[in-house]
């Protein structure tokens, strides 16, 4: 029986980039509150719309969604709630800017 170390690496660098995901996403679905605020779930695979163009979040960046838009190469960072709109069952939904709560102004986070 032979031991596949590479296997192995590559199963761990798998779960912890899904740690970071899931961290990531957490944080986002706290913080921005999109799913109570616009009916939105944050989530790798989903459909988004940034100015026009259309994509899909493929990775997180720290608060940031790494999206891969179509006919692109490369994903590209975007901020979740600049200029973007996402896929629902309903059809596409504006994100909107998190309120400040100390003035009551929307603000980009």
């Amino acid at each position: 029986m032979t031991y596949d170390v590479d296997s192995e690496d590559r199963a761990a660098a798998e779960y912890q980039n899904r740690q970071r995901q899931a961290a990531d996403l957490g944080y986002i679905r706290t913080y921005y509150g999109l799913e109570q605020r616009c009916g939105v779930r944050v989530a790798i695979g989903g459909r988004v719309r940034s100015s026009g163009q259309e994509g899909q979040i493929v990775d997180t960046s720290g608060h940031y969604l790494m999206v891969q838009f179509d006919g692109d190469e490369r994903p590209a960072r975007r901020h979740v709630t600049s200029n973007m709109e996402y896929a629902t069952a309903a059809g596409w939904v504006a994100a909107t800017p998190v309120p400040d709560p100390y003035t009551g102004t929307l603000q980009e986070a």
